[in-house]
């Protein structure tokens, strides 16, 4: 084993990994409100799931179309993306939620605080070129939980959203999908 101080003696080269730095980020043009539906688009068995269940769910979801609105936000030290969802399983307050976000660090920013009911346990937030996703566990009071999934692909007119929730067995995912436009 060589040394540190061998090593740059000798002239020998050091792979040094750089430390992970929160920046702050040039937000896109799609910083705004946004407002329109979505509605059920199916469940997906997740067949990684070690036995499969014996009695599979089917869901017999209503495919009628429901209000959804977001709107996103960027602050000096972090971003806000507030959320609200009329229908189905993942159905917010009348007031929507509002998750505060740390700093992006390459493209990922953890949950700072939430105003919501109920609360997410934890949430991040991944920002991609023309994509917003977030990530929320949310907690029963029987200890069960539920994942949702949040993804804005933004287009020149408004988004194309995707909801999927997670069941607490970890055993499949529903989905919705649909379109929203800007408020502005």
């Amino acid at each position: 084993m060589i040394s540190r101080r061998r090593a740059l003696a000798s002239g020998g080269a050091l792979l040094v990994a750089r430390d992970a730095v929160a920046q702050t980020t040039n937000w896109p043009d799609w910083v705004d409100s946004y407002v329109g539906a979505v509605r059920f688009y199916r469940s997906i068995p997740l067949e990684d799931i070690v036995p499969p269940p014996q009695n599979p769910n089917v869901d017999f979801d209503d495919r009628t179309p429901f209000g959804i609105q977001f709107s996103v936000t960027a602050t000096g030290d972090g971003s806000i993306v507030w959320l609200r969802i009329d229908g189905g399983p993942m159905l917010t307050s009348e007031q929507g939620e509002t998750l505060r976000f740390g700093l992006l660090v390459d493209g990922v920013a953890l949950l700072a605080s939430a105003d919501a009911r109920p609360a997410p346990r934890s949430a991040n937030l991944t920002v991609r070129p023309n994509q917003l996703s977030t990530e929320a566990l949310f907690a029963h009071a029987d200890g069960s939980f539920w994942r949702r999934h949040f993804t804005a692909n933004f287009t020149s007119t408004g988004a194309d959203v995707i909801i999927w929730v997670f069941d607490a067995a970890g055993t499949r995912a529903r989905t919705w999908r649909g379109s929203t436009r800007r408020r502005g």
